[in-house]
């Protein structure tokens, strides 16, 4: 089979299922087969005589499977979104079939994910490939819990969507160049294994005079967002559904939000949303008065926002990070051993805070406008305005704000907004991107420790 012998689940691999006859104390209820149930009419000691029963096999589209992967192997199951990507997802789906098995690839607009992974149900150590944008992993991850697999199968991604932010972070790239994907199956192989955090979210509301867009999902595994970036992609996610037309290809769809981004800046739809605004971390709250204005909010569950934005920002370099103990030395002897930023952490606890997907913590970020934002982007400034780093997070809005979570945008009246850690789910992590040219990359960034004297985002 080649060099994709680990990923291929070879045709002698699956056979029909064979029924034999056992009994009772010998089959437990749960390998009984479906195929024969139980006569009302038979006595219990009849039926525990005899039981039609099966062992280690599935069933997809009416029929009885059993599968025996090869010894040592990890059969890769592959999800392909064929609208992701300006319509790459078709011709992925027919390479995937040709180099493995036709069985191990499925079209997630004919069914959803749940026939692919009932099928592979108790097969041991498979691992997923996801084809899509970071709606379409959340959707496979939706069905994985719901089907209660113990352990949890691995995911990889296969980014075909615009923003792509997870596949990012998890060095799977930022969007799929259209090339061979040998590449991308010998990086599975190889890739480490590590836990994502997954948080519930609920939304209550008061009143039933103010009716909303309906919430589009109850887990956030990327972030949640409210203000001027919600509107941005509202706007967008409106045009898109209005002319799908003019929505064919990524860049395409970065130049719409780089028009809606400068529409936005200038109409500023979202101006001070920190007064209608209430945030409470780990039981306390944040004062979002001292400080500048502000006009989002991020929820933060891994380090990368708006296609490969990181709010939250990099650690500081050993000169920088001693410059910053020396200014936190002197504001504590100005201002006492109390000093406080948002009431929560001390500022240089945030300042040196670590973000981690899988750390059960969330990040709470504060966003000045849609210039700051673009800005971040940019490499113009270092990070937002970090707001806290905790387990849990309730809001109160005051007014109808723009919200999305994971890039799917809606408008919410006001509500209250619980985040809570639900669980934790397996992920792949890609081979670490070649760094070109190291010797001059190292030395911009030693000149830029050097520069770096004052932090960017103290208050």
């Amino acid at each position: 089979m080649g060099e994709f012998r680990d990923h291929i689940l070879p045709p002698t691999a699956i056979c029909p299922a064979v029924l034999s006859y056992t009994s009772d104390t010998m089959s437990s209820p749960e390998r009984r087969s479906t195929l024969t149930p139980k006569d009302s009419n038979t006595s219990d000691e009849e039926s525990g005589r005899k039981q039609v029963a099966r062992t280690d096999s599935m069933s997809i589209e009416g029929q009885g499977l059993q599968i025996t992967p090869l010894p040592g192997t990890h059969p890769l199951v592959v999800f392909v979104n064929p609208k992701s990507g300006g319509r790459q997802g078709e011709r992925i789906m027919r390479k995937f079939q040709y180099l493995l098995n036709p069985r191990q690839v499925y079209d997630l607009s004919k069914g959803g994910p749940m026939p692919g992974l009932k099928f592979f149900k108790d097969v041991p150590n498979f691992r997923v490939l996801c084809c899509g944008g970071d709606g379409t992993v959340g959707w496979v991850l939706d069905c994985i819990d719901k089907l209660q697999f113990d352990p949890k199968p691995p995911m990889a991604i296969l980014p075909l969507g615009t923003g792509n932010d997870l596949a990012r972070c998890l060095n799977w790239g930022g969007g799929y160049d259209g090339g061979g994907l040998t590449k991308i199956v010998n990086g599975i192989e190889h890739a480490e294994n590590l836990q994502l955090d997954r948080w519930h979210i609920e939304f209550s509301t008061t009143s039933t005079e103010e009716q909303g867009d309906p919430v589009p999902y109850n887990i956030i595994n990327n972030y949640f967002s409210i203000g001027v970036d919600a509107s941005i992609a509202h706007r967008f996610h409106l045009m898109r559904e209005k002319h799908p037309e003019k929505f064919n290809s990524r860049m395409k769809n970065k130049l719409w939000y780089f028009e809606f981004g400068t529409s936005e800046t200038l109409s500023a739809t979202c101006k001070n949303l920190h007064e209608d605004i209430d945030i409470m971390c780990d039981g306390v709250s944040l004062d979002l008065a001292n400080g500048p204005t502000l006009e989002g909010i991020s929820i933060l569950n891994i380090p990368s926002i708006y296609g490969g934005s990181n709010l939250w920002g990099d650690q500081p370099g050993s000169k920088k990070r001693r410059a910053l103990l020396r200014k936190a030395q002197r504001r504590r002897e100005s201002e006492g051993p109390h000093c406080m930023v948002g009431n929560t952490q001390s500022n240089i606890d945030l300042i040196f805070a670590k973000q981690s997907i899988g750390d059960k913590m969330i990040e709470v970020i504060g966003v000045e406008s849609a210039l700051h934002a673009g800005q971040v982007k940019a490499g113009i400034r270092a990070s937002g305005r970090r707001l806290a780093q905790c387990s849990n997070v309730t809001i109160r809005t005051h007014k109808r704000f723009p919200m999305q979570i994971d890039g799917e945008p809606w408008v919410q009246p006001p509500c209250t907004i619980a985040v809570t850690h639900k669980n934790s789910a397996p992920m792949l992590m890609g081979p670490p991107p070649k760094k070109s040219f190291p010797s001059l990359r190292k030395f911009f960034m030693s000149r830029k420790d050097l520069s770096d004297d004052e932090p960017s985002d103290l208050s």
